[in-house]
């Protein structure tokens, strides 16, 4: 299609400026639009719409500050795996110490267990328990020296099973624990009920 032609459909030429051989194809084209202007519903006129929204979104962008087009302009923001991880692990430790907010559950509050047991000769003692997930972790004294081991050990309200280990080696129950249970390899764990405290 000529240049000039296209320029007079596209409204940026008339008639009158078109040479005298476009004009007869100018008039053709003015006849097919004219027909399917008539044959389509009635309404606005062909590409209205289009140029409405081209309008607008010019008429939106000139008004539009410029320091608001700089903040709503999209980047790419790199983004290294070591910051990356080190921003979970700290959502991972925030939710795990203080808890899902909005969270229905309240903590419940250890009570301090003393646990005691004589061993005149031992060289150690530790607590084991379920407290401890049966792990030596938790080591008594015998601060004066005459046998007696103890420690206060933090537990959560509720039924605990634990035993002694002299020297590393020997699992002793308590002989002084409130009540026993089967451990399931020929010998019994001592249990301590811990009561909540009391208001909480």
């Amino acid at each position: 299609m000529d240049n000039r032609l296209q320029a007079y459909l596209d409204g940026e030429l008339t008639l009158e400026d078109l040479p005298l051989e476009l004009r007869a194809r100018a008039r053709e084209w003015n006849a097919l639009i004219d027909d399917i202007r008539d044959a389509s519903p009635a309404g606005a006129p062909l590409g209205l719409d289009t140029r409405i929204l081209a309008a607008l979104d010019s008429a939106g962008r000139r008004a539009r500050p410029a320091w608001i087009t700089w903040l709503l302009r999209p980047r790419l923001v790199p983004v290294p795996p070591a910051a990356a991880l080190a921003v979970l692990a700290g959502l991972f430790l925030i939710v795990t110490v203080l808890g899902v907010p909005g969270g229905d559950a309240i903590p419940e509050s250890r009570v301090y267990v003393q646990f005691v047991v004589e061993a005149p000769s031992a060289e150690t003692v530790q607590l084991v328990g379920d407290f401890t997930e049966w792990q030596p972790t938790v080591e008594l004294e015998d601060a004066d020296g005459d046998g007696v081991w103890s420690g206060r050990v933090p537990l959560l309200p509720g039924v605990h099973e634990y035993m002694f280990v002299i020297d590393g080696s020997d699992w002793v129950t308590d002989p002084n624990a409130a009540g026993y249970q089967d451990d399931g390899f020929g010998q019994k764990n001592s249990i301590v009920a811990v009561s909540p405290v009391s208001g909480t």
